[in-house]
This record gives structure tokens, sequence and C-alpha cells, in this order.
């Protein structure tokens, strides 16, 4: 008996010795066991964290209220296979941050090179918060994208761009590799309404490689909507999977935040992975995960207050099928977000677990945009009030000033003989106010969307009108002496969601016009399926900083 039970203590050592020496070696290593990554697999895949904080008196109560947070979404992402997580802007901080440099200075961090190699879970001089997501991303061998703020101290004398208090203070971008590594290292370019923070002198075309076979680029935020860096990025690196952290504040009729993810990911055609800050009752969410051209793979605009970590697969924009062309796979977005679908998955998380009631009213508001009232605007009505009901209506609106130009015709079905609808016509070239940035933007479409009550800016709760019509074709084409800036679709529907993308057409190219003295960009854009709900459907052309 003696001998039995002293086998038996002998046996479990060696058995917690073992599993001791596992989670050493996990620890060490990171666990290669769990994940068998193939290089040329067509597919990765991605997780988008819509992120609502847990936000304290002041952004480092804030900071170490969600650090346990992100390590515990992390943990469960890592249940997924996922490759690469990607959190949104001011996460960890919340958006309201002092404008006071030394009020600010309380909450940053440096964050180490790409260059020094470094693994913050094992370096005692990086911060706790470093240590820790670089920890969390190493024991669930997950490729990590996290916003942060950071300090980078610096001296006047050998730096014309160092700041009087000898550091600069950057929006910062990091990405841990599976190992915890730091990888890369992006400064937010363009900021918004973001006082005491610095922007580097010149962009940061940031990107970094996996070893899934994707090289990623980045950028945060307002970055969407220049040149520079988002475009510049994609045309000069050329980069097909793109990585974006937002904390961005939906604007109708054209700036809601899927609406403007969905557009851009298609006008480039490249795979887009957004993050977005969690805030409805203040404008504040919206993540997806698109596929270029192909369109949404999954999408998430919140109702209501609440984190969820979208996934999808992602197919590898190299990849080519026996035929030579790439190979994608159309998703739709699924009705309750919470059916577990062939590619992708919303799962919400905390308290979210439950699902909501649907006859709650939604929190979710929208800020007008302030240029709205200055648009060119046309009622959508039938030049011709007689045609029989449940025949198609057609009106035809143009625009011509200051070297933009529109033309438009749309069709509906005369269901209840409604040759007026709810729906404008519009166009404008002209100023509109980002933040503190006045920019020149030109947009041409048509709309459901009426301004009413308090002017530009100002918060609104969005129901789409009752009456809407099936709108059966658009037809859009416009041209701009401006070749320099970026257009895109614009599209919503009553869901606040951009349409599919196989319910329209998108093209741009340059054409020589006045016999060949004079070049424009033509923009064209067509609906090819009728759509009921529609709210939004146009041209954006990207804002460009106002001459002079």
């Amino acid at each position: 008996m003696i001998v039995y039970i002293s086998c038996y203590i002998t046996i479990m050592i060696l058995i917690f010795v073992m599993l001791l020496m596992s989670v050493l070696n996990l620890m060490v290593s990171g666990n290669d066991t769990t994940k068998n990554k193939e290089y040329d697999n067509p597919k990765y895949i991605a997780a988008a964290v819509e992120y609502h904080p847990n936000l304290g008196p002041h952004p480092l109560q804030s900071i170490e209220n969600n650090l346990p947070i992100y390590e515990d979404i992390i943990h469960n992402a890592s249940q997924y296979d996922v490759d690469i997580l990607v959190f949104p802007e001011a996460g960890l901080s919340g958006v309201i941050l002092p404008q006071d440099r030394k009020e600010i200075r309380k909450f940053l961090m440096e964050i180490p090179s790409p260059e020094s190699n470094t693994i913050p879970c094992f370096n005692e001089y990086c911060s706790t918060v470093l240590s820790k997501l670089s920890c969390a991303a190493r024991l669930h061998h997950m490729y990590v994208v996290v916003n942060l703020p950071e300090i980078e101290y610096c001296n006047k004398e050998d730096s014309a761009q160092c700041s009087e208090d000898s550091a600069n203070y950057y929006n910062t971008n990091v990405v841990f590799d599976r190992e915890g590594r730091i990888i890369a290292r992006y400064r937010k370019f363009n900021l918004f309404i973001e006082l005491g923070f610095n922007h580097t002198k010149l962009s940061e075309l940031c990107t970094f490689d996996t070893d899934f076979g994707v090289r990623f680029g980045m950028f945060i935020c307002f970055d969407i909507l220049f040149q520079d860096p988002a475009a510049r990025l994609v045309q000069e690196s050329g980069v097909k999977d793109v990585i974006f952290s937002a904390a961005w504040f939906s604007e109708v009729p054209l700036l809601a935040a899927d609406s403007v993810q969905a557009g851009w990911a298609y006008a480039n055609d490249v795979n887009l992975i957004a993050a977005g800050y969690n805030d409805p009752k203040m404008c504040g969410g919206g993540s997806g995960i698109y596929a270029g051209k192909d369109g949404p793979l999954v999408m998430y605009m919140p109702d209501r207050a609440g984190t969820h970590i979208i996934l999808s697969r992602v197919p590898k924009r190299r990849y080519h099928n026996n035929n030579g062309g790439q190979s994608y796979n159309k998703r739709s977005i699924s009705s309750t977000y919470l059916t577990f679908m062939s590619d992708y998955l919303v799962l919400p998380y905390g308290k979210e677990k439950n699902l909501p009631n649907s006859n709650r009213p939604s929190d979710l508001r929208f800020f007008a945009d302030n240029s709205f009232k200055y648009f060119n605007v046309a009622a959508m009505r039938s030049a011709d009030p007689d045609t029989s009901q449940d025949e198609t209506l057609t009106a035809t609106f143009e625009y011509k000033r200051d070297g933009f130009e529109c033309a438009m015709t749309v069709s509906w079905l005369n269901e209840n003989n409604n040759d007026t609808t709810c729906y404008d016509m519009f166009a404008y070239t002209g100023t509109k106010r980002f933040g503190i940035l006045n920019m020149h933007i030109e947009t041409c479409g048509l709309t459901a969307y009426k301004q009413s009550g308090p002017g530009g800016g100002a918060i609104v709760h969005y129901d789409p009108p009752k009456d809407m019509v099936t709108i059966t074709a658009i037809a859009i084409r416009a041209r701009s002496t401006n070749l320099d800036t970026l257009p895109i679709p614009s599209t919503l529907d009553a869901r606040n969601y951009p349409l599919a993308s196989d319910h329209y057409t998108f093209g741009h190219r340059t054409v020589n016009v006045a016999a060949g003295k004079r070049k424009m960009l033509q923009i064209d854009m067509v609906l090819s399926k009728p759509v009921a709900n529609l709210v939004t459907f146009g041209i954006y052309k990207l804002p460009q900083p106002l001459k002079g």
C-alpha cells in the first residue's frame, strides 16, 4: 500500500512538473501549439472591437479601468482562432481629454520604436499598460492593435519639431505580434479637436508584415478622409489590407461611420478592418470588416451602448482562384447580430450578452451636417405626374458650379400615385467645417434626410420618413477639375447601414474635355437593384484644405 501511494505521488509530481514546463514554455515561446497557421491559406481571421469604455473621473483612471477588460477581450477572441484583433481609438483613455499639456502628460506613456525589437512583457522599463497588453498578445498568440496616448521626449536643440516642454504628445496605434513584440507604431497625422497633442511633421505611411502572409497598412480615424496619409498609403505602398481604429462621430446624411468605412474600402478596393468607439448617445460607434469592391463581410452599427467583438474570415487579396481571378465570398449582414454565420460572427460582450428589448427606442444619435443648409436641393418630383399607378416615374437634376458638375436621373415606382416624394436630389461644392477646420468638399446624390430644428452640428435622432418609395434606378455622373482627392460612394439605408456592394457600381477616371484642353475627374455611380428603404445614395469627394 505504501509503495502504491509512493508511486502515485511520484506520478502526480511528474504530471505537475510537465504541466509547469508547458506553462513556462508558453510564456517563453508563445502558444505555438494551439494554431497551425498556413502562410498560403486563402483566408485569415480578423476581429474588430466595437468598444464601450468604462470611464473614470480622469483618463488615467479610465486606462486602469479598461486595461483588464482589454486583456479579457483578447482572451475571448482567442477562442475563435483570431489572427489579428483591432481595438478602437481612445478605448482605454476615453475621448474626453484635458487640453492643458501638464494634465495630458500624466497619462501618457513612452512607446518603443519597432526597430528596437522590444517585447514589453519582459521589459521592466516599459509601462504597465504596454507590458500587460504585450503579455496578453503573447499568451494568446495573436496580433493585437491598440490605440495609446504616447509621449516622446525630445530636445529642441536637436529637433525643430520638439515642443516647448521638451516632449511631443501623439495619438498612437501600436501593433504587437504573436510573441508580444512591438512591430509597428503609427502616430495620427490628421488630428480632430485634439488640443494639446502633436502630429508628425510629415505623415507616416505605416505598414507591417504578418506570419500569415498579409501586409497591413494602418491609420487612425480622421485620417481616412484625407489624401495624406490614407489614400497615399494604398497608392504608394500597395497594401491590400488596412487597419482602421476610430472614435468616429456619425453625421447625416453623408458621413455615417459604416457608410464611410464601406465607401472607402470600395473606392480603394482593399480589405478594411475597422474598430469603433461605442457611445451611440453621442453619435459614436460603427465597426466593420470589408472586402473592397465585394463589400461588407460584417458590420455593426449600435442602437445602444455596449461592447461587441466582430469577427470574420477575410479573403487574402493576393489569393487567386483557378480562373485567374481573386476569390471572395459574398456575405450579408445578420438581422439579429447574434446568429453564427458561415464566415462571420458578432459577439456581444459583458452586459450586452442579453438580447436587448426590441421595443425600446434606439439610443443612436447623429450630428447634422453643418454644410447641408447650403446644398443646392431639388425635390424628387416626376415631370409626368399623370403616369398610371404601378408604373415608373422619373426625375432629373443638374448642377454646375466652380469646376464641379453633376447630372442625375432617378426612377421610382408609382405605388400610391406619389409623383412627389420625401426625397431630394442635391449637389454642393464649397466649404464644410470639420471640428475646428474648414475644408472644401464636392458631393452629389439623393437623400431622404431633411434638416429640421437646430442648425448644422446639432445632435439629432434621425428617423427616416415612413412613406419612402421604392427607388428602381439612379444614375449619377459627376465631373471635377480637382484631380487630387479621392471620391467614394456614400450609401445609407433606413437601418443605418450602407448598401451591399452588389446594389450599385462606382468608378472614376480622368477624361479630356473642351477639345482636349482640360482634364477632369469623371465619377459614375449607378444603382443596380431596387431599394425600398434608401436614405442616401451619392458621390462624396473627400475633403481638401482650403487654398490660400
